[in-house]
């Protein structure tokens, strides 16, 4: 009875072990699907946006849209954090609320990183202000949510929109999440105004502009996490890839690349 006991206990253990780590291929291997992908263009020597942090200038996707090969692709950004749910109708710091770790996903509407389907409402169509939510947040269609500064309407659900961590993904406009992403607090933009001015290189008296210039640099950005790029049928993904490392200073990870890192 002892043996039999033992036996079934590890049986139990090793099926369990086998399901989770299936279930997690699986995660992934959704995550890469429902991107809409063939090439994932990222930082120069990193692995990114997944597996690692990755940062490149938005303009990117300008000179990556000309290249012969690609259909058409996009910006992204990928921010793991707190999602503020608003239990009640007050403001970011009101008690009736509650935190629920997610992906954020700033994505631009109609183009490739947004959700191939939904469960209720609609997509995303205005550049500011919108989500769409996994099931697995526990948002609702027209629920308040708050994203650092902002306060966002979720107007569409949809499913099984997961990161390569099992956390449930909340998509917005780009520009939102480049700002919720990469933008400092107030008091970090009032410091680092100060430190310019006190900088008698940035600060020159003979100069006019020169300081606001410089300042309003500071506090615009311009950065994504990856070009998500798609080929044009019956072409390989790496002869559209071959040039983007060669010529663009970027690196450019295929679907089975992607899989192998993830």
């Amino acid at each position: 009875v002892l043996t039999g006991m033992g036996l079934g206990l590890l049986i139990g253990v090793t099926l369990t072990m086998a399901g989770v780590y299936r279930g997690m291929v699986d995660d992934a291997k959704a995550l890469l699907t429902n991107s809409g992908a063939d090439l994932w263009v990222v930082q120069q020597d990193t692995q990114g946006p997944y597996a690692e942090s990755s940062s490149l200038r938005d303009d990117a996707l300008r000179s990556i849209r000309a290249l012969p090969g690609v259909a058409r692709a996009a910006n992204v950004t990928y921010l793991t954090m707190q999602v503020r749910r608003a239990l009640a109708d007050g403001g970011p710091g009101d008690p009736g609320q509650s935190d629920v770790r997610a992906m954020v996903v700033g994505i631009e509407p109609g183009q490739p990183g947004e959700p191939p389907y939904l469960l209720a409402g609609r997509h995303i169509t205005r550049s500011h202000y919108e989500a769409v939510a996994d099931l697995k947040t526990g948002f609702k269609l027209g629920e308040r949510i708050h994203i650092r500064r902002q306060t966002y309407t979720v107007v569409g659900l949809t499913q099984r929109m997961v990161s390569s961590g099992g956390d449930p993904m909340v998509f917005i406009p780009l520009k939102d999440a480049q700002e919720a992403q990469f933008l400092k607090d107030n008091d970090a933009i009032v410091n680092e105004r100060a430190r310019t001015v006190a900088n008698p290189q940035l600060n020159r008296p003979g100069v006019p502009g020169l300081l606001e210039a410089i300042q309003a640099a500071q506090a615009n950005n311009r950065n994504v996490n990856a070009v998500l790029v798609q080929v044009q049928p019956g072409l390989a993904a790496e002869v559209v890839a071959a040039p983007i490392r060669r010529w663009k200073h970027l690196e450019a990870h295929t679907r089975a690349q992607m899989e192998e890192i993830l």
